[in-house]
């Protein structure tokens, strides 16, 4: 039942935040920025800023590989993780290799940099047409705690519809 209320909670930040993006400027900002922004939030931890794989859609999956970069919203503390990001649905079409950066946010005692590995789900829906825009949240993590919200438009993303489900599994570079 607790796996339940933390989804909710989940959902109900991803559908909140995603509702502000909308009359705010879809520019992607810096994790410094975002950190500055969520700098009052108790429940935001940091950004993690990923390089994403360029792929092809196969009308039902794609995979891409990660390349990422975790900062702390004091900016004191930082992480770097490596992993892929899996989608099932519709994805039709080819993406370029791109930057993006995830708002964390966590739902309960993880808060270390060193601490978010693990798998990821949840939605995942964009179109690119040169610029890349739509609306992406994962949750899970260690001990399901962690929930992470794309930010922003992607600038020369490639030509792509894609919708469906997402798994994201990151671990911690040694």
């Amino acid at each position: 039942m607790n796996l339940i209320v933390k989804a909710a909670v989940a959902a109900t930040l991803a559908v909140t935040v995603a509702g502000c993006n909308q009359s705010m400027n879809m520019s992607q900002s810096t994790p410094q920025q975002l950190n500055t922004t969520n700098a009052n939030s108790r429940i935001y931890i940091g950004s993690l800023s990923c390089n994403v794989g360029g792929s092809t859609g196969y009308v039902l999956a794609s995979s891409k590989s990660l390349d990422c970069v975790f900062l702390n919203k004091d900016g004191t503390e930082s992480a770097q993780y490596t992993g892929s990001i899996d989608k099932v649905g519709i994805d039709i079409g080819y993406t370029k290799a791109v930057h993006t950066i995830w708002r964390v946010y966590s739902l309960g005692n993880i808060r270390g940099p060193n601490n978010l590995g693990g798998t990821y789900v949840g939605e995942q829906g964009t179109a690119a047409a040169g610029s890349q825009a739509g609306g992406n949240w994962i949750y899970g993590g260690s001990g399901g705690e962690v929930g992470m919200l794309a930010s922003g438009v992607i600038q020369d993303a490639g030509y792509n519809l894609a919708a469906g489900i997402a798994a994201m599994t990151i671990r911690l570079k040694q």
